[in-house]
């Protein structure tokens, strides 16, 4: 049987699930009773079952997270599910941030507008290899893939795909939410994301939908959480770290799973590293803003 039920995990969804009528006290109650202790919680199924139980994972977690990652939960590093949390109350948002929006004309609109700069110029389809040592610069910024950058000189590391299936149907709405994701492995998919419910567009008789499919080869999109991997990336990242006037920023280039608040504050912090070390290196009485001569590499 399917249920629409709310994700994360709330109030919400386990009275819907399981016919209950549960306050937010009683519900803490309950997940500590299925809970399983793990005294130590390394896996992404550690970290479920512990706060859960089993039952949960197994309806929520484990379906959607094999899919996901093409790998079982108990083999992926504790952060995967870490990320995702479980509330007491009827809260069915995902993220908690006070203040949370999107862009008024769009992404597009947003970069493009950052960019129109005469100061910057952008080469699109071109390898940094190819222009490496005709563009003079003082400090790059690299948000590409850090084993290729080093020509992957410890083997590849491996990054895991998505393949998108868009849609236009002719009705003016299709979901009942913005997003639905479907956690059991016989469907294909993990998400299905209608995006005027997303962006506030209003047309009566057209909508747009994205179907998602992960997938082994394509543009990397995910680094893979777990220890083989984790030890790969870290030889790359004692090259990363020797390497002179090169910052290293975003998710492909610093191989963690960043959320895009996270990649834009770690990007706001190099920002105040490059100017720190600007200033010390110009006499006071000759500090001008600092200067990115050339800003190199792929968008993660």
């Amino acid at each position: 049987e399917t249920v629409r039920v709310p994700i994360p995990i709330n109030l919400t969804t386990i009275n819907t699930l399981y016919g209950l009528n549960l306050t937010s006290e009683e519900l803490e109650r309950w997940y500590e009773d299925r809970a399983e202790p793990v005294e130590h919680a390394r896996t992404s199924e550690d970290v479920v079952v512990s706060k859960v139980g089993r039952e949960l994972y197994e309806k929520f977690f484990r379906g959607y997270t094999r899919k996901q990652w093409g790998l079982d939960p108990s083999e992926l590093d504790a952060q995967v599910t870490a990320r995702i949390p479980t509330r007491t109350t009827e809260d069915d948002r995902y993220f908690g941030d006070a203040f949370q929006c999107m862009p008024l004309h769009g992404y597009t609109a947003m970069f493009e507008k950052m960019l129109a700069n005469p100061r910057i110029e952008i080469r699109l389809g071109t390898d940094y290899h190819d222009i490496l040592h005709t563009v003079a610069f003082k400090k790059m910024i690299f948000t590409g893939p850090v084993d290729e950058f080093f020509d992957h000189r410890f083997g590849k590391l491996p990054y895991r795909s998505l393949a998108f299936q868009h849609e236009t149907q002719d009705m003016e709405k299709m979901l009942p939410a913005p997003i639905i994701n479907f956690p059991t492995e016989n469907v294909p998919y993990t998400r299905i994301t209608e995006f005027k419910s997303l962006t506030g567009q209003e047309h009566p008789d057209k909508t747009s939908v994205v179907y998602e499919f992960p997938r082994d080869e394509g543009d990397p999109y995910y680094p893979i959480p777990k220890p083989d991997c984790t030890a790969l990336y870290n030889r790359y990242k004692e090259l990363a770290d020797s390497t002179p006037n090169v910052y290293f920023v975003g998710r492909l280039a610093t191989y963690k799973y960043y959320n895009m608040d996270q990649v834009v504050g770690q990007a706001l912090a190099v920002f105040d590293r490059i100017e720190r070390e600007s200033e010390a290196e110009v006499p006071s009485i000759m500090r001008p803003t600092p200067k990115m001569d050339a800003v190199l590499g792929g968008v993660s």
